[in-house]
């Protein structure tokens, strides 16, 4: 018996789901564990993959959400900084 490729079968699994290929990179992990036969490197792999399709289209997108924490931080920190200045001047 020929044995079925890693891609192959992730892929077949989500086509017996009802998914489509084009659906992979919108699928949440908690949608993925509601499909059966579904693996924990399974998940492991579509996430990676919609990682990578982030950063093709986004840059490092995790760079960019850090920034955008960051500085919300900032803000707040500094918002914080000048309410106490307007109680105490």
């Amino acid at each position: 018996m020929k044995r079925e490729r890693f891609e192959e079968r992730l892929l077949r699994i989500f086509a017996e789901a009802g998914y489509q290929p084009s659906q992979l990179l919108d699928i949440t992990p908690e949608e993925m564990v509601e499909i059966p036969g579904i693996t924990v490197p399974n998940i492991r792999t579509v996430l990676a993959v919609q990682n990578k399709a982030l950063d093709e289209a986004y840059g490092d997108h995790k760079k960019v959400v850090g920034v955008r924490i960051l500085s919300e931080i900032r803000r707040q920190w500094q918002k914080k900084e000048n309410e106490g200045k307007e109680e105490t001047g």
